[in-house]
C-alpha cells in the first residue's frame, strides 16, 4: 500500500490543502460542544452572566465589600468602577425601577487582578446577608470597624467554610449571587439572557458554516486527488500491459489482468479517498478530543474502559475479517474468468445445449464470492449495534456519574453535556481507525496484486542503446534458430535457417503444430528466440526498439479483429495519416472494396464491438486491407486467407502479387491452402518444429514427401500440376 501512495506526489499541494482543511475542520467542530457548555451554564443555569466581575454593583453592597479589603485593594476597585448618584439623568435612564440607590457601573478599563480582588469580600458579604456569619447581619457591619478580631474571626471561617469547595463551586456561587445583586439593581436579566444565548447561538452557527464549508472543500479535493492518483495508476498499469509479451499473459491469465484494471484500483481508489479524508479525520479528532476530555477527571475512567472494550472488539473483527479479504479477490478473478469464457463460447454453449451446466458452474463460483461477502457484511454490520451499545452505556454512567458530581458542586450541567459529546468524538474516531485497519487488508491485497503487474519485468526489452534499421528493406534472414517456450524442456523450432529477399514471397506449411506461427511471430519479436538469430540486413533485430522494428512490419493475425467505430477508423489504426488514395487501393487489394462500397454509408459504416456486425471473411478482408495500408517493408499474414473462399482468395492474392512488385516488400504467409501458396517464390516445409523442405511448388512435390502428403490431401495431381 506504501507504494500506492507515491502516486500522490504529484498532488503534494491537494494533499496540504486537505490536510489544512480537515484541521480546520476538526478544530471548528470540537469548538461546538464548548459553545453548547457555555449556553447551557451561563446562556440558561446563570442567565446570561458570564463574568464574575459585576458590571455595576449597589453602593451599598460595595461599601460592605470595601470592609474586608485593604486599603490598595479599595483603590484599584474605585479606579474600575464610576460612581452614579441616584438622581443623576444616567440613572433614571438607565435604571428607571430603582430611585433610592445609589450604584457604581465598571469603567471600560479592566484591572487583571479585578476578580481576584472582588471574588472573596463578594461572597463574604453574601454568606453574611444569607444568615452564615457568627453574629447578625445588622450588628456585623457597624462593629466590623471596631473590632478587628471580628474581620479576622469572619475571614477565617468563610476560608475554613469555602475550602471544602472546588473552584466550580466558588464560581458558580459567586454567579449565582451576582445574579441576585443584578436583580436588585432593577436589571432585565431576561433580556441579558436572550442577548447572550443568541450571540453564542450565532457564533455556533458560523462555526458550523465554516465547518461544512471545510468538510466539502476537503471531501472534493480527496475525492479529486484519489480518482486523479487511480487514473494514473491505471495508466501505468495499461502500459505495461501493453509491453508484456504473451509469456506474461499467460502467467497472469486476462481475465486477471482486467480484475486488476478495474476492481483493485477502484479498492485502492476508494483506500486512498478515504486516507485523505477520514483517516486524517478520525485520529485528529480522537486526539483532540481526548486531550479535552482529560479536564474532566471525574469522568475520563469511564471513557477508558469503554476506549478498552471496543480496541479489544476491533481485534477480533481485524484477526477474523482479514484473511477472508485475501480470498475475495482471487474468488473474483475466478467470476470473472468464468464469464468472460461463458460470454465469448455463447455460441457454442448453445450448439452443445450446455447452457444448464454452464449456469451450475457460474453459481458455483457466484455462490462462493456471496457466502464470503455476506459473512462479511454480517460481520461489519455487527459493529453497528455494538457501537451503540457501547455508546449508550457510556452515555448512561456519564450522567449517572456526572450528576453526583453536579449535585457536589464539581462539575456544571453544561460540562457534561460537553463531555458525552467528546466521548462521542473519542469513541467514534476509534472506531473509524479500527475500521480502516480492517478494509486496509483488503486494499493492500489489491495494491500488490497492481503492483506485481507493475514491477513484473517484460521478457522482451529494448537494447539499452538500440541501433536503427536499414532505411531502405533489406534480407531478414533466420540463422540457426531455436525457440521453446518459458518453462518448457524441448524447443519448439529447431536449428530454423533461411532468409527472404526483399520482393520476395515466402510461404509457410506444415502439419498442425508444427510451429509455422511461432516461427512466424519471432519476426516482430512477439517472443525472442532461445537461440541463433534474426537479422534485417546486417542488424539483429534484437538490438533495435520494438517500436521501430514493428513500424516497418504490417501484421495480420489468424484472427480478425476490428475495433468499434468505422470502417475508415480501422483502417486509419494501422496509418492515421494514410491519404484516402491509400486506403481504396487496400481494399481493393484485400478484396474489401466491393461490400464496403454497397454498405449504405461506406467506409464510414460503423463496426461494433469486435466486428460482430461482419461477417468473418469481411472481418478478414478488413484486417488484411487494415494491414495494407500501412506501406510497410514486411507483410505478415498468419493463416490469414483460411475464411476466404478459394474464388476471392486467388483474385487476392493476384492484386497482391501486384502491388508487392511495385512496393518490393517482402511477404511471408502461413497457410494450410496448397492452393493459396503455390506461386510463393519460396515456400518453407515444417515438420515437428524443424525444416524438411525449401524450394518452389514444383521442387517440393518432387523432393519432399511432407509437402507432397499435404498437397495430395487437398488437390488432385492435374490440380497440383496447374
Amino acid at each position: 500500500m506504501r507504494k500506492a501512495l507515491k502516486y500522490l506526489k504529484p498532488y503534494w499541494l491537494s494533499v496540504l490543502a486537505i490536510i489544512a482543511l480537515v484541521f480546520a475542520q476538526v478544530q471548528l467542530e470540537l469548538s461546538l460542544p464548548d459553545y453548547m457548555s457555555k449556553i447551557v451554564t451561563n446562556g440558561i443555569q446563570y442567565s446570561g452572566i458570564s463574568e464574575a466581575v459585576p458590571q455595576a454593583i449597589r453602593e451599598e453592597t460595595l461599601e460592605k465589600m470595601f470592609l474586608f479589603m485593604d486599603e490598595k485593594d479599595i483603590s484599584i476597585v474605585k479606579d474600575n468602577y464610576e460612581f452614579i448618584d441616584k438622581g443623576s439623568t444616567t440613572y433614571i435612564n438607565t435604571y428607571p425601577s430603582l430611585k433610592n440607590e445609589n450604584i457604581y457601573i465598571k469603567k471600560d478599563n479592566n484591572d487583571g487582578n479585578l476578580e481576584d480582588i472582588l471574588e472573596k469580600p463578594f461572597l463574604i458579604v453574601s454568606m453574611i446577608e444569607s444568615g452564615q456569619a457568627p453574629i447578625s447581619s445588622e450588628d456585623i457591619y457597624t462593629s466590623i470597624s471596631s473590632n478587628p478580631d471580628l474581620k479576622d474571626n469572619i475571614i477565617s471561617q468563610f476560608d475554613e467554610t469555602m475550602s471544602n469547595y472546588t473552584e466550580d463551586n466558588l464560581k458558580s456561587a459567586q454567579l449565582i449571587m451576582l445574579k441576585n445583586e443584578y436583580q436588585a439593581l432593577g436589571m432585565d436579566i431576561e433580556k441579558l439572557q436572550n442577548k447572550y444565548i443568541t450571540h453564542e447561538g450565532l457564533i455556533m452557527l458560523a462555526i458550523a458554516l465554516f465547518g461544512t464549508i471545510c468538510a466539502i472543500a476537503s471531501s472534493y479535493l480527496s475525492s479529486k486527488t484519489a480518482t486523479q492518483a487511480s487514473r494514473n495508476m491505471r495508466n501505468d498499469l495499461f502500459e505495461k500491459v501493453e509491453s508484456f509479451s504473451s509469456e506474461e499473459f499467460s502467467h497472469f491469465s486476462t481475465a486477471s489482468l482486467i480484475t486488476r484494471t478495474t476492481n483493485d484500483i477502484q479498492q485502492v481508489q476508494n483506500l486512498i479517498n478515504m486516507l485523505l479524508r477520514i483517516v486524517l479525520f478520525a485520529p485528529m479528532m480522537g486526539l483532540t478530543s481526548l486531550f479535552k476530555v482529560l479536564r474532566y477527571s471525574e469522568l475520563s475512567f469511564i471513557l477508558g474502559w469503554a476506549v478498552a472494550i471496543l480496541i479489544t472488539f476491533m481485534a477480533i473483527l481485524f484477526l477474523i475479517a482479514s484473511p477472508r479479504f485475501k480470498i475475495i479477490q482471487k474468488l473474483v478473478d475466478k467470476l470473472n474468468l468464468v464469464s468472460r469464457e461463458q460470454l465469448s463460447g455463447m455460441l457454442v454453449i448453445r450448439a452443445f445445449n450446455n447452457q444448464k451446466a454452464e449456469e451450475k458452474r457460474f453459481d458455483e463460483v457466484n455462490t462462493d464470492i456471496t457466502k464470503l461477502n455476506t459473512f462479511l457484511n454480517r460481520l461489519m454490520n455487527l459493529l453497528g449495534p455494538i457501537m451503540t451499545f457501547i455508546m449508550s452505556g457510556v452515555s448512561v454512567l456519564i450522567i449517572w456519574f456526572g450528576a453526583k458530581a453536579i449535585d457536589l458542586g464539581s462539575m456544571q450541567i453544561g460540562d457534561m453535556m460537553a463531555f458525552i459529546q467528546y466521548a462521542t468524538h473519542v469513541l467514534m474516531s476509534f472506531m473509524i481507525v479500527a475500521m480502516i485497519f480492517i478494509i486496509i487488508p483488503r486494499s493492500s491485497v489489491s495494491a500488490a496484486r497492481i503492483f506485481e503487474v507493475l514491477e513484473t519485468d517484460p521478457s522482451i526489452v529494448d537494447a539499452t542503446n538500440p541501433i536503427s534499421l536499414p532505411q531502405d528493406n533489406s534480407v531478414i534472414s533466420y540463422k540457426n534458430v531455436s525457440f521453446k517456450y518459458p518453462g518448457a524442456e524441448m524447443n519448439v523450432l529447431e536449428d530454423i535457417n533461411f532468409s527472404a529477399n526483399p520482393g520476395e514471397t515466402v510461404a509457410f506449411i506444415g502439419s498442425t503444430g508444427s510451429g509455422k506461427s511461432t516461427l512466424i511471430n519471432l519476426l516482430p519479436r512477439f517472443f525472442d528466440v532461445s537461440e541463433g538469430s534474426i537479422t534485417f540486413g546486417e542488424v539483429d533485430i534484437k538490438d533495435v526498439s520494438q517500436h521501430e522494428l514493428r513500424n516497418r512490419i504490417g501484421y495480420i493475425p489468424q484472427k480478425g479483429t476490428l475495433f468499434s467505430g468505422t470502417i475508415e477508423s480501422n483502417l486509419k489504426y494501422a496509418d492515421e495519416n494514410a491519404s484516402p488514395e491509400a486506403i481504396q487501393e487496400a481494399l481493393e487489394v484485400s478484396q474489401a472494396k466491393e461490400f464496403v462500397d454497397k454498405m449504405p454509408e461506406g467506409i464510414h459504416e460503423p463496426i461494433s464491438e469486435g466486428g460482430t456486425n461482419v461477417s468473418g471473411g469481411q472481418k478478414q478482408r478488413l484486417s488484411i486491407a487494415r494491414a495494407l495500408t500501412k506501406k510497410a517493408d514486411i507483410y505478415i499474414f498468419d493463416d490469414t486467407f483460411s475464411a476466404l473462399d478459394y474464388k476471392t482468395d486467388a483474385k487476392l492474392r493476384e492484386a497482391l502479387n501486384v502491388m508487392i512488385a511495385k512496393t518490393k516488400a517482402t511477404v511471408f504467409i502461413v497457410a494450410q491452402r496448397i492452393s493459396t501458396i503455390m506461386k510463393a517464390d519460396k515456400i518453407i516445409v515444417l515438420d515437428k518444429g524443424r525444416i524438411v523442405g525449401i524450394g518452389k511448388h514444383e521442387e517440393l512435390l518432387k523432393n519432399c514427401e511432407v509437402y507432397k502428403e499435404i498437397a495430395l490431401s487437398q488437390l488432385s495431381e492435374e490440380e497440383l500440376a496447374v
